[in-house]
């Protein structure tokens, strides 16, 4: 089991190509270097996924200096429970680190929030930053971001001064 940054032809094989809206726009990140493809590797199998967005159009996300955006955080659902996901948000939250970058911000899903904050908190995602209606990294049909009814919470983690 490996915690690494992926390439681009893995992220295309794990998005199985999928010509998307938001598919596109995460590969120009990629393609750019605005966007880091993070990945847990088990013997060549790909079962997580973690992106470090370094800046966003919403500067409270990652505003291109010192702040950077966590998202589309996901772990296959016969894998998850087993520490993979830990491992990854470690390794990407080092990355950062190594990157100095002092403030790391995530968006924190409705749908299961007291889950999710749970487990981010751990991580010392405890503040929020503000809430969103809008999610400007997933887009829809026509390359607009996705709107939702009910707002989601933007939390931010503060690299903790020596």
């Amino acid at each position: 089991m490996e915690i690494r940054k992926g390439t681009i032809e893995e992220f295309k094989l794990l998005w199985k190509y999928s010509e998307s809206t938001t598919y596109r726009y995460f590969l120009g990140n990629i393609t750019s270097k605005n966007t880091e493809f993070w990945t847990v590797d088990l013997d060549g199998l790909l079962v997580g996924e973690l992106y470090i967005f370094f800046d966003s159009p919403d500067k409270d996300e990652a505003n291109g200096v010192n702040r950077a955006y966590l998202c589309a955080f996901r772990i296959n659902k016969e894998y998850q429970n087993k520490g993979y996901g830990q491992l990854l948000m470690s390794k990407v939250l080092d990355r950062t680190k190594e990157l100095g970058i002092t403030e790391v911000t995530i968006g924190i899903d409705n749908r299961e929030y007291d889950k999710l904050h749970e487990f981010y908190s751990k991580f010392g995602f405890n503040e929020v930053v503000k809430e969103k209606t809008i999610d400007l990294h997933y887009l829809n049909k026509r390359g607009k971001p996705q709107q939702y009814m009910e707002p989601y919470k933007l939390m931010i983690r503060k690299e903790e001064k020596r």
